[in-house]
């Protein structure tokens, strides 16, 4: 298995996460997921990582879609948080880690926004 490095591994999980979006039939959906990523990094940098994602957790499916995402990435074997709800992790963690996971989640994001306006921004003419 090749050695990648840390920015890799983000893009790899963000454009798995994208071609999940790209596959539904739901242009509605597509169309919200583009508008919610592109907010999410403002969101968590105004607000904080715990409010962003409370957030995001009591809305709609799409913006529990993009719940979802970051908590599969800040959360579980190796990462972060361990495996469970990030909501919980964060509330249950300290101020370290949770300093961590919001650099984490910004880092994330940033890939996950670039590939949400590569991949379901409209009329992209190809």
């Amino acid at each position: 298995m090749a050695i990648q490095t840390i920015e890799q591994q983000r893009a790899k999980k963000a454009l798995e996460d994208i071609q999940k979006v790209t596959d539904l039939k739901d242009e509605k959906i597509k169309k919200e997921f583009l508008s919610y990523a592109n907010e999410f990094p403002a969101m968590i940098h105004m607000n904080g990582l715990g409010q962003a994602v409370a957030f995001y957790r009591s809305k709609d499916d799409t913006h529990q879609k993009l719940y979802k995402v970051l908590s599969d990435w800040l959360c579980g074997d190796d990462k972060i948080y361990a495996s469970g709800d990030l909501l919980k992790n964060i509330t249950d963690g300290d101020m370290s880690a949770y300093r961590m996971a919001q650099t984490e989640a910004q880092a994330y994001l940033v890939w996950l926004k670039s590939f949400a306006r590569a991949y379901l921004k409209e009329n992209k003419g190809v």
